[in-house]
């Protein structure tokens, strides 16, 4: 985990518009970059913590290292994203959201029956990081781009 880390700082690309009517925020989101292979790396990091945690609370402080730094990037850039005069804030906001929700889909699903010496995942740690984007979603709902990332 320790070798990859670097490589989760999340990376927005703006792109340069074809025409003056074009809407940057919407073909930053559309148009493939770096970002998006980012995504498949934070889905891996949630299968890997899945995967070699050892005990609920191993799992949860090594979970709570990875989202910590996508919580803080969604507090600092809430209130210049909410002006909606910079596209930058809300790209930050958006493609940690969109990080933070590939981290989690990283984690198998509740098997059934529940095997022997199954470990639950982190649930406050997943609270934590679900009130952090619905509070987002809530002063960012007016950007459809950023309501889409939350249903993703």
């Amino acid at each position: 985990m320790e070798g990859i880390r670097d490589l989760l700082t999340i990376q927005v690309d703006i792109p340069n518009l074809d025409t003056p009517d074009d809407d940057l925020l919407e073909e930053a989101i559309k148009r493939p970059g770096l970002f998006d292979s980012q995504l498949y790396l934070f889905e891996t990091v949630g299968t890997l913590i899945s995967l070699v945690s050892k005990s609920p609370e191993q799992q949860a402080n090594i979970l709570l290292s990875i989202v910590s730094p996508l919580l803080d990037e969604l507090s600092s850039n809430l209130p210049a994203a909410q002006e909606g005069k910079d596209v930058m804030p809300i790209l930050r906001i958006h493609h940690s959201i969109m990080a933070l929700g590939n981290v989690a889909k990283g984690f198998p699903d509740y098997p059934s029956p529940v095997p022997e010496g199954y470990i639950l995942p982190s649930l406050d740690v997943f609270r934590q990081v679900a009130r952090a984007i619905l509070g987002c979603l809530e002063a960012m709902n007016v950007f459809k781009d950023v309501r889409n990332a939350v249903s993703c």
